[in-house]
């Protein structure tokens, strides 16, 4: 006797369990993969957890009826070794947290039979091979349907004996049966081979699916001074003295970084066809070669897209033309651009080389080092205002003088910390404005975290009637404006890299996106004679003081 003896009494139930198996839940099932979460309970018991109510509480109302008359004998051999109570009924008020039709008792099946529901998934596992179904064709979803309903149905049929045997009312019943089933299919499914069919399937849904353009954000590993974008491969001895950027490798492309080891953000995105122009402003190097995908589906090594939607070349094989941008490699603080385009194989060009790294790799003699024009200003990329901010320098009024042309109480200052982003009392919807003021020098310079008060016309003029008055307004929307006034006079609203005029720029680049803030705050300081520090932004910190504005 054992599971021999159980084999043929399995498989003789197998097929009419199979047909009650609704299509779309046993599609889930086939292509089921645990989740990564804090175990909670036994196998059975966090798999349950892990594939949620709503399918446990379907395959109960489809198979209910069924099991209840479900009879499978068992041998006693696989059966002895559990735990029998004394009595056969009992009670619970409650299990703590288990409130649906298949968990609650599965719970009371744990605390009354340990070792049974261990014992279920052991033998789903030993008999795994009778629910294979290697003659499953069909699109992806039919060949997981009959994958995941041939393995649930093997596991009903198993819970069934094992629980039935126990000689208990709670083993008995069919909620009980049907949740431990679920749970341990849900255990053995992940390691079950699939259908031979099923990859070619797979394959040819994401080939259905996948439309151009794309584009995604992704996280890439870096190792060794490269990231890779590969068929499932990782290089390791690459040559980068070509292009000083990028290089192919037999199953995709391989991007040589400035920093050493972790992770670098990348735009990825796929076209129809080459990109209406070259971009380089804002990047140091730009550089295209060609590449062949022998099967196609190139990924980013090391992503971990959100809402698990990983970004993928094509999935079909052929020649592609990949363009990589890529700035701040000789500062260790790389930001890349990828594009990609299915063309045939073309020489590699260097459409733009200006990083020290990249002429090393192409042992090019470095390029004289250039302290930029912003440089003292672009601390500001790196702060707590690099998303959105207004900042005004005011020459010739005091601070009070300051906060009342803003429309604050220079009585009333409240804490940065405790009312910055907290709902305006008069703006529905939007925070409290708020200016922060800091006597320096000659000049007070203001910061607004939830306005751009200072970027008014007529505020600016008015802080400009004894002096001068500048300010400088950005937000995550790319919304940029500088303006700047004396002694009551507007002499310039708008974005100097758009509309001319605007005093101390001719010598700035404000098309070149990465520096555009350090440049306006270059034209201030020039403008107004001081400009802000970051020692001046930890200073209004520290303050922890600012003015609502009222007005």
């Amino acid at each position: 006797m054992g599971i021999k003896d159980f084999e043929p009494l399995v498989s003789a139930a197998l097929p009419d369990i199979v047909a009650l198996v609704p299509k779309e839940p046993a599609a889930r099932l086939g292509r089921w993969e645990p989740k990564e979460r804090r175990q909670r309970g036994t196998r059975v018991q966090a798999a349950l957890d892990g594939i949620g109510d709503v399918l446990s509480e379907r395959l109960l109302g489809a198979l209910e009826l069924a099991v209840d008359r479900l009879a499978v004998d068992i041998p006693h051999d696989l059966v002895s070794g559990l735990t029998r109570p004394d009595v056969t009924r009992f009670g619970m008020v409650g299990v703590v947290g288990e409130e649906t039709a298949t968990k609650r008792p599965v719970a009371i099946v744990e605390k009354l039979h340990p070792g049974a529901t261990d014992l279920v998934v052991d033998l789903v596992e030993a008999l795994r091979d009778k629910a294979a179904v290697p003659d499953a064709t069909g699109d992806e979803a039919e060949i997981a349907a009959r994958h995941g309903a041939a393995h649930f149905a093997l596991a009903v049929i198993v819970s069934t004996a094992v629980l039935r045997s126990l000689g208990t009312a709670v083993g008995g019943e069919t909620p009980a049966i049907i949740g431990v089933a679920l749970g341990a299919a849900a255990v053995v499914l992940p390691t079950a081979p699939k259908p031979p069919g099923y990859a070619a399937a797979v394959l040819a849904k994401r080939r259905a699916e996948y439309r151009l353009p794309r584009s995604s954000s992704a996280t890439a590993a870096v190792t060794d001074h490269q990231f890779w974008i590969t068929e499932g491969s990782a290089p390791t001895s690459v040559d980068f003295s070509g292009n000083g950027l990028v290089a192919a490798v037999e199953d995709g492309v391989v991007v040589r970084t400035g920093v050493a080891a972790g992770h670098v953000r990348t735009s990825m995105h796929v076209l129809t066809g080459p990109p209406d122009e070259i971009v380089l402003t804002g990047w140091d190097e730009v550089v295209e070669i060609s590449w062949t995908a022998s099967a196609g589906g190139a990924h980013v090594h090391g992503d971990t897209p959100k809402h698990h939607h990983r970004w993928e070349s094509p999935p079909w094989p052929g020649d592609y033309r990949v363009r990589v941008h890529v700035t701040g490699r000789d500062d260790g603080e790389d930001s890349y651009d990828v594009v990609m385009w299915q063309a045939p194989a073309a020489p590699e060009m260097v459409h733009k080389k200006t990083d020290r790294l990249g002429h090393r790799l192409r042992g090019e003699p470095e390029p004289p080092l250039v302290i930029p024009l912003d440089a003292e200003h672009r601390w500001i990329e790196k702060s707590s205002l690099s998303e959105a901010a207004t900042i005004t320098v005011v020459h010739g009024l005091t601070p009070d003088e300051v906060i009342s042309t803003f429309g604050g109480d220079p009585a009333a200052p409240v804490s940065i910390r405790e009312t910055a982003g907290r709902p305006s009392r008069r703006r529905l919807g939007y925070p409290e404005p708020l200016v922060a003021v800091l006597a320096v020098d000659d000049v007070v310079l203001t910061v607004e975290y939830n306005g751009f008060r200072g970027a008014d016309h007529d505020t600016l003029t008015a802080l400009s009637r004894n002096g001068k008055a500048a300010s400088l307004y950005w937000n995550v929307n790319a919304n940029f404006q500088l303006t700047v006034a004396e002694r009551g006079d507007l002499l310039f609203a708008g974005h100097p890299g758009h509309e001319p005029g605007a005093p101390h720029t001719k010598d700035l680049d404000f098309d070149d996106f990465r520096h555009r803030n350090a440049n306006g705050l270059t034209a201030i300081a020039r403008f107004t004679g001081r400009g802000i520090t970051a020692d001046d932004l930890a200073a209004i910190h520290t303050a922890d003081q600012a003015y609502v504005l009222d007005k």
